[in-house]
């Protein structure tokens, strides 16, 4: 951009100066008012590309803004007796048994618990909760493995008070419902004043369900949704009982 407006400021100065050497060199009246003309050619043409540039720039610099601005809000997710089965043989080193992809929580229900604030003095809008699913399938997989000490991969958290939402994964859209009791959406946090979610997810029948939790918000004029899984990966519900 700085050497367009380097180009832009030439061409005036080279107009402007033969609109000087024209009215020197050739004498009379007309002349005069043909220089005036080719000067004020020349102060338009430098400050239409220089407000032009200047429009651009601020419009760039406006999308960059619009694209870095960080979320509003933290979103804290923990599945606190998930992840009880693997599927296929556990791996065998620490690590590789904690960052193994293959943990799924084998349950009739889960419960997810969220906890939000807001990163930013002012107040942050929640506007509503979704479920969006991942994959679905009826049949549960049959190579689940317990592990040998179920401690160490379930995080128990200890009871807090937090607002219930239920969702069947089973459902084509789930769609969480707010437990009896429980105000719906929309909600208010900020950095002083979170909020406490449990999303209690649960099949009706035999079935493998990934799924993730989306927190739609509205902050100072902007919108935006903030995803919560199992540390990024899919939240996995799995299965095995026959339906009642």
């Amino acid at each position: 951009m700085g050497s367009r407006r380097l180009v832009a400021r030439i061409g005036a100065a080279v107009l402007l100066l033969a609109a000087v050497v024209w009215a020197v060199a050739v004498p009379g009246v007309g002349t005069w008012i043909a220089a005036a003309v080719l000067a004020g050619l020349a102060s338009a043409l430098g400050g239409l590309v220089t407000r032009g540039a200047d429009r651009v720039l601020a419009r760039g610099r406006d999308a960059i803004v619009a694209a870095t601005q960080a979320s509003p809000i933290v979103v804290e997710a923990t599945e606190p007796y998930g992840r009880n089965k693997h599927v296929g043989p556990i791996p065998v080193g620490r690590e590789e048994q904690l960052n193994s992809p293959g943990w799924v929580t084998e349950a009739v229900a889960t419960s997810v618990y969220l906890t939000i604030e807001a990163t930013v003095e002012r107040a942050v809008i929640l506007t509503k909760l979704e479920v969006r699913v991942e994959s679905r399938s009826r049949r549960a997989p049959g190579n689940l493995v317990a592990p040998p000490d179920s401690g160490v991969y379930a995080r128990p958290m200890a009871p807090e008070e937090a607002r219930t939402f239920l969702v069947d994964l089973g459902e084509a859209r789930p769609t969480p419902q707010e437990d009896e009791g429980v105000p719906g959406f929309p909600y208010s946090v900020s950095h002083l004043d979170p909020e406490r979610f449990r999303i209690r997810a649960f099949l009706d029948r035999p079935g493998d369900v990934t799924w993730r939790v989306e927190i739609h918000w509205r902050c100072n004029g902007e919108s935006g949704i903030a995803v919560a899984d199992n540390e990024g990966r899919p939240f996995r519900l799995v299965r095995t009982l026959p339906a009642r």
